[in-house]
């Protein structure tokens, strides 16, 4: 063969490597609505709607988890919605309905009504997070570790873009959260377009080969991942919940909380690709304990000190390292199973991790109300963590 030949043999890898970017990238709104938007934000906004709307910590807590309840609905039900009407219509079905309930959480004030709507937000949200990743990973098959951090990626942006956004509409009237919820829903309608489109232009999934239940081999071989993402879930959720009123109680403004939430997603969107170069050459369960890690250091400077530096190094090391929790799961599922149950796979961990998450935002928000301490209901996420990752090490 020719050096010619050769070169070209190397290049006509490569472009068959990252073949499906575009698609990917396009996919890659769901995170962004899905976290960066309806899950992430709130953190933003809660400051505001507690001020305006009268609320303690724990029902502040108790409408992240009615979310997580319906996250956890959505997850379990991806599988089978993919399997009824196919992945990529009941994707776009999640993400009309994502936008709607965004635009939804705008126009009420009563706090059982937004509870219903939070709810519902979860359930959207995870069939079109759960399926957008199996369609991504279509989208790419010869690159999945690839394929998966650029799309996991897309939640740092929804952060970037509502830290640097949200926080001006907060400061213009008592009401101005119900303005950034509206400004969230509007791209959210824009976002649905474009990712729709792109996963039309996939590929039919090839038909199963046999029937894709979560029967014994799926569990058999993924119970630690399903533990130790369930002890993630608790673990990081108080942070993301309560870590911007934290920072409000200290007598941080509102440039400090913007520039620290833009710095979560930035650190995010910038550590996503290393982080998957790594992951891929990590043995199953090793990366996931190694994230564990990194999200449980990443919590404490920020409950060790209200000094700007420590603020800045919790941005920074919590997000460079949280968004690798999913790809770091995600790639054991795609390691370990074959196509015909990946689905399911990707489904059951992620009603494991909303079990979790369910559980973390109100137990740190009766336990920061019980001691009257904030940063008391926020220490249950390092123990957490650190649990998650010695049973990652388990999974072989």
């Amino acid at each position: 063969m020719s050096a010619f030949s050769t070169r070209a043999a190397v290049d006509g890898g490569r472009n068959l490597h990252w073949q499906g970017l575009p698609q990917v990238l396009a996919l890659a709104l769901a995170p962004l609505v899905a976290l960066g938007f309806s899950r992430f934000a709130y953190a933003l906004l809660l400051p505001a709607m507690q001020v305006n709307l009268g609320w303690s910590l724990s029902q502040a807590g108790a409408l992240n988890t009615a979310n997580g309840v319906g996250y956890l609905i959505g997850a379990v039900a991806a599988a089978p919605l993919a399997r009824r009407w196919g992945a990529v219509r009941s994707f776009i079905l999640g993400m009309w309905l994502s936008a709607a309930a965004l635009l939804l959480s705008g126009l009420f004030q009563g706090w059982h009504v937004f509870m219903l709507v939070r709810f519902a937000g979860g359930i959207s949200t995870a069939v079109a997070f759960v399926l957008g990743t199996s369609l991504a990973t279509r989208a790419m098959p010869h690159k999945p570790a690839g394929a998966l951090t650029v799309y996991f990626a897309g939640s740092g942006m929804g952060m970037v873009l509502a830290g640097s956004l949200l926080p001006q509409w907060l400061d213009t009237s008592a009401a101005g959260w119900q303005t950034a919820w509206l400004l969230m829903g509007a791209a959210s309608v824009l976002a649905a377009m474009v990712s729709a489109a792109a996963a039309r232009r996939l590929r039919p999934a090839a038909a199963p080969a046999a029937p894709t239940q979560p029967g014994p081999s799926v569990l058999g071989r993924l119970w630690p991942s399903l533990a130790a993402n369930s002890l993630f879930g608790a673990g990081y959720v108080g942070y993301t919940t309560f870590v911007i009123a934290l920072l409000r109680q200290q007598g941080h403004g509102s440039v400090a909380t913007s520039l620290f939430f833009c710095g979560l997603g930035l650190a995010s969107l910038l550590a996503i690709p290393a982080w998957g170069h790594g992951l891929a050459r990590l043995r199953v369960g090793r990366g996931f304990a190694l994230v564990s890690v990194c999200v449980a250091l990443g919590v404490m400077p920020v409950l060790l000190s209200s000094a700007l530096p420590a603020l800045a190094l919790s941005a920074c090391v919590f997000g460079a390292s949280f968004m690798a929790g999913p790809a770091a799961i995600s790639l054991v599922a795609q390691r370990l199973l074959p196509e015909r149950q990946l689905a399911v796979g990707l489904g059951l961990l992620t009603a494991a991790f909303s079990l979790g998450q369910s559980v973390g935002p109100i137990v740190a928000g009766l336990v920061a109300d019980a001691t009257g301490q904030l940063t008391a209901g926020l220490w249950l996420g390092p123990v957490m963590l650190a649990l998650a990752a010695l049973v990652s090490l388990r999974q072989r």
